[in-house]
């Protein structure tokens, strides 16, 4: 903050929209019961499933929908919805592996209709390559090479259903290519293609202060000084829509390791949580998911600096962790 180029309030506003990483390490230090924990995890559940039923409700006609071309979401818009369901996906699908009997159908069930929910009726991007890559992930962690197969047959499937489903919307996903080549900044700009824009502008700005950054809050005053000088569309650009490049630029080569650190410390830490059963990895399961998804989700935006979806991530991070167990808490916890 201190050798910002941003005013102190530019500065003191983009500070203070990191407020939220305070939550993990809050409710670490309440949560330190089960049963809570566990209501916790069944709460986020529920509501996503009313947000699954409420989006299908409003593709049926039942529940009314104003169609500003983002799909039926439910809430904020399209990238929130879809990041949300996948993560929801990727907890059910596990949920479905360690049940047995009708429990497991319910599962399996929920589970395919976010799939469907994510790809047809919901047309955020981000949320999708998320999807994919946590299939993938659950598999390879359920199954091992045994994966392959199955993954093999969840593509055939997928493309099968599209194949099939003319009534639904296009696929942005399936766009990205054409946007790319097709974006020109001052005539026929893409999705896309500025996104690519912003990223490259972003660079630059990094390779201006590589080591500790512009300073907080400096991107949207330096991104704007440096496209002045070439031809881009945009000259008010608030963030790269990347989590990375946003640190990067603000706190250079020494911010971006300690991001990395604040995402691999966790992940290295999720085979040390406690479960709600015995043999049955629920908490690590979803922590690793939930990094999994905040990673790939922060490379087409800057998630943790989003209101929504940062909550999203440092609520679920904080209910997960404080699951960890050590010698030390375990006689606290025992005393307790």
């Amino acid at each position: 903050m201190l050798y910002s180029s941003a005013s102190w309030e530019m500065r003191l506003s983009w500070w203070l929209k990191y407020h939220k990483l305070l939550y993990i390490p809050l409710i670490i230090s309440v949560l330190y019961q089960e049963k809570y924990r566990s209501l916790a995890l069944k709460a986020f559940l529920a509501g996503m499933i009313m947000v699954l039923v409420i989006s299908y409700l409003k593709w049926l006609g039942v529940v009314p929908h104003k169609d500003i071309g983002q799909g039926y979401f439910v809430f904020k818009g399209r990238i929130a919805h879809n990041i949300f369901m996948a993560f929801t996906m990727y907890l059910t699908l596990h949920f479905a592996v360690k049940s047995a009997g009708m429990k497991r159908w319910i599962w399996i069930s929920v589970s395919l209709l976010a799939i469907l929910n994510i790809l047809f009726l919901v047309n955020g991007r981000s949320g999708q390559v998320i999807m994919v890559i946590l299939l993938i992930w659950f598999s390879w962690e359920t199954w091992g090479w045994r994966s392959l197969r199955w993954l093999t047959a969840l593509v055939v499937a997928i493309v099968a259903i599209y194949s099939l489903t003319n009534a639904m919307p296009n696929s942005r996903l399936m766009d990205i290519k054409q946007e790319v080549l097709s974006h020109k900044p001052n005539q026929a700009p893409t999705s896309s293609g500025l996104r690519l824009e912003f990223y490259s502008n972003a660079m630059s700005l990094i390779k201006e202060n590589p080591f500790i950054g512009g300073g907080t809050g400096s991107f949207e005053n330096d991104y704007r000084l440096l496209a002045e000088t070439q031809k881009t569309l945009s000259t008010y650009v608030p963030n790269p829509h990347n989590e990375f490049l946003l640190t990067g630029q603000e706190l250079g080569i020494v911010g971006l390791v300690c991001l990395i650190a604040f995402f691999v410390v966790p992940w290295v830490l999720t085979y040390r949580l406690d479960s709600a059963e015995e043999d049955v990895d629920y908490y690590g399961y979803a922590l690793r998911g939930l990094i999994l998804t905040i990673v790939v989700g922060s490379l087409f935006n800057s998630l943790l600096l989003d209101s929504g979806e940062g909550k999203f991530y440092c609520v679920l991070a904080g209910v997960f962790m404080s699951a960890y167990r050590s010698s030390t808490n375990s006689s606290i916890r025992n005393s307790l």
